[in-house]
């Protein structure tokens, strides 16, 4: 994955914006904005644990490569990872069937994203919750998407901050200051991010012979408005990945773990790491049961 560039306008600490750069800002903040809330018949959100710690490894982005990442993941979902002998040469046939963290026992995929940490320190700040929400391709409460097909390799860096989903506040591309919130669930330090849901129709194929980057992003793109662009026409489940952590202080003390390697401060380089290695009958069940509302919707089965 190519450095992210830190995106035009963005304030960095200590620098005045002028106003076309405000404008620019706000243009970009309100693209960042949560979708609107869904019915329960169009939505499933699939609470999962972190695995066994962290590590600086990325099996999509350094698949089979010496350097495993220039920064620590942590890992959520199929355990597999880090009892694997080289988790950076793991294919497709290493997580299935595998036991998963995650509260859906179908949900064996593979989620991973840069850790939070002390600026001063390093010490990592723990993880709160983690969820997977799989909803429409254009995050609304149509009900329509696809699910992705088997071992498809995904990487995001569409994101926002908050100070929790229950707090009354627009989500921002920055660490926000979260000193007013509680710390409780809904009220702490949340990063949000998106997946593209359209896709080209090219398949997958990832031969175990393959070094480096991996991910399936060419064949992706994200909704335009209310469409998928020229040559992406098929819509596919949105997936967001949302991570609370343990922190509620005013974001200038932390940083993740790949801002300084990717050039940029104040969790700017926010992304996440998707690896379909659901379970295929149990993807299909979720995707009917709980996206398309067409099947029967279950606790167990769609959060």
């Amino acid at each position: 994955m190519s450095p992210l560039q830190r995106p035009a306008g963005l304030r960095t600490r200590g620098l005045t914006l002028s106003a076309t750069t405000f404008a620019a800002v706000l243009a970009l903040l309100v693209t960042a904005v949560a979708a609107p809330a869904q019915p329960a018949a169009a939505l499933a959100q699939i609470h999962c644990k972190q695995t066994t710690g962290t590590a600086a490894l990325d099996p999509i982005v350094h698949h089979d490569e010496a350097v495993g990442s220039a920064h620590l993941h942590q890992f959520f979902g199929n355990n597999a990872w880090l009892s694997l002998p080289n988790p950076n040469a793991a294919n497709l046939a290493d997580l299935l069937g595998k036991t998963t963290n995650c509260a859906n026992p179908s949900d064996t995929a593979g989620y991973w994203s840069p850790v939070l940490r002390y600026t001063a320190t390093g010490a990592i700040i723990p993880t709160q919750a983690f969820t997977a929400y799989y909803r429409s391709w254009d995050g609304t409460s149509k009900g329509e998407g696809m699910a992705f097909p088997m071992d498809t390799r995904l990487v995001a860096t569409r994101h926002n901050w908050s100070c929790g989903f229950f707090e009354r506040q627009a989500p921002v591309l920055a660490i926000p200051n979260c000193t007013h919130v509680s710390g409780k669930p809904g009220h702490t330090l949340t990063a949000h991010i998106d997946f593209p849901s359209c896709w080209n129709g090219v398949r997958p194929y990832h031969p175990s012979t393959q070094v480096g980057d991996t991910s399936d992003n060419a064949n992706y793109a994200y909704p335009v408005g209310t469409a998928c662009p020229a040559g992406f026409p098929n819509r596919m489940v949105a997936l967001r990945e949302t991570i609370q952590f343990v922190y509620t202080g005013n974001g200038k003390d932390v940083e993740l773990s790949s801002d300084a390697p990717m050039g940029v401060t104040d969790g700017l380089s926010m992304h996440a790491d998707f690896w379909n290695a659901w379970d295929p009958a149990g993807l299909q069940s979720m995707v009917v049961n709980c996206v398309s509302g067409t099947g029967n919707r279950t606790r167990a089965e769609c959060g």
